[in-house]
């Protein structure tokens, strides 16, 4: 019933105001990708790392079929509690040379509720992101901001840890649905914080409109093609916040149109991508949202495999029950030490102090609160 009401109100207020007018239009140039550009752009295994997110637990890369796609990687640090703190993790891939920042997304109806009946129009940026150099005017939705501010520090730490140990190594920040426009200020926290020769990719998946159009375009200036956003079919949440409401996307979409067709669309809302979906599309495509991506499906049925049997047993060994339960379902914030091979002895980084303890907090519930609660039809206020 929640879900239905919240359909309505998303096809009431399109309906009103159309889809998408963006303030500024693209050319409206698209590229139609082939099997061997979707390969070049690396988008499987991007797919896999930010599909992981859902899935990897107590410092094992052990999460099903995304990690069994990018074997070769290694924990450094997670942290979330799905709550106060989304989760996040960061890892290590030899093969690729690649530090990769993974976060992780939350249910479509969530983003689409109309219970989040407080609009949330763009905030200043918090000084931590506001540095020197930053244009006059940016602003992003206070509700992803302020999700993103639990977890960046920590991430940030784990980062450089590891950077310290590889410097030439280049970084992926990752996620899907609100874990990809956390992962969006974690790119742009991270581009600030690191050496300036740092490679930084930033792709996410299903990501939600995050900032005004200044953002927008100050990403882009920050990223170019270095920065992506893949929007599955009629997923509706690449859609809120709405533009009418100030947000607009940065540049670098990819519109997976259908099975056969998916395009490369130049420019920021271009008209002849995701923007051309109609109002009954976009309620009927709220389980697009989950993909699939190349193939990738994102959020916890995707961790399905990692099931766990316990056999519980009386005082004297005789088993009494089994129970089976999900990791993916489980969890639990943890530090680890990471082994990166490469060198012939191994070299141990060990996870601080502050990693170790997680973070969080009670202002971190009111973040997340109003992070899972204002992204989507926060969007579409019920008054």
């Amino acid at each position: 019933m929640q879900l239905r009401l919240s359909l309505f109100f998303f096809a009431l207020t399109f309906a009103k105001r159309g889809l998408s007018t963006p303030l500024a239009r693209a050319d409206g140039a698209t590229t139609k990708l082939t099997d061997d550009d979707i390969k070049k752009r690396d988008l499987i295994p991007i797919a896999a790392f930010a599909a992981a997110a859902y899935c990897v637990r107590a410092g094992q890369w052990n999460c099903g079929q995304a990690c069994e796609t990018i074997p070769d990687t290694q924990l450094v640090f997670t942290i979330g509690d799905n709550a106060a703190t989304p989760d996040v993790y960061v890892a290590y891939s030899q093969a690729r040379n690649q530090i990769i920042v993974g976060h992780e997304g939350t249910d479509p109806t969530v983003l689409l509720s109309v219970k989040n009946d407080v609009k949330f129009s763009p905030t200043p940026l918090l000084s931590v992101l506001n540095v020197a150099g930053t244009p006059e005017g940016v602003e992003v939705h206070n509700g992803f901001q302020t999700a993103w501010v639990q977890s960046s520090t920590l991430v940030l730490n784990a980062v450089k840890q590891v950077q310290a140990e590889v410097p030439d190594a280049s970084i992926l920040v990752t996620g899907h649905s609100l874990g990809a426009a956390i992962a969006l200020l974690d790119a742009v926290f991270l581009r600030q914080q690191l050496p300036s020769n740092t490679s930084i990719e930033v792709v996410g998946f299903g990501r939600p409109r995050v900032g005004n159009p200044t953002f927008a375009t100050w990403v882009d200036g920050m990223f170019g093609k270095n920065n992506t956003f893949v929007v599955s079919r009629d997923d509706p949440v690449p859609h809120v916040p709405l533009l009418i409401q100030g947000f607009q996307h940065t540049s670098g979409e990819i519109w997976i149109k259908n099975d056969t067709t998916t395009l490369a669309c130049d420019g920021q809302e271009n008209d002849n991508c995701s923007d051309t979906i109609g109002v009954l599309d976009a309620v009927t495509g709220v389980g697009d949202h989950t993909g699939p991506y190349f193939g990738v499906n994102m959020g916890h049925g995707s961790c399905a495999n990692l099931n766990v049997t316990t056999v519980l047993t009386d005082s004297g060994g005789t088993p009494t029950k089994t129970v089976t339960t999900t990791k993916a379902g489980v969890t639990e914030p943890f530090s680890a030490t990471l082994s990166l091979r490469v060198t012939n002895s191994p070299s141990n980084i060990p996870i601080n102090d502050a990693v170790r303890r997680g973070g969080g907090g009670s202002g971190g519930v009111w973040g997340v609160g109003v992070a899972l609660g204002a992204i989507g039809l926060g969007m579409v206020v019920v008054l």
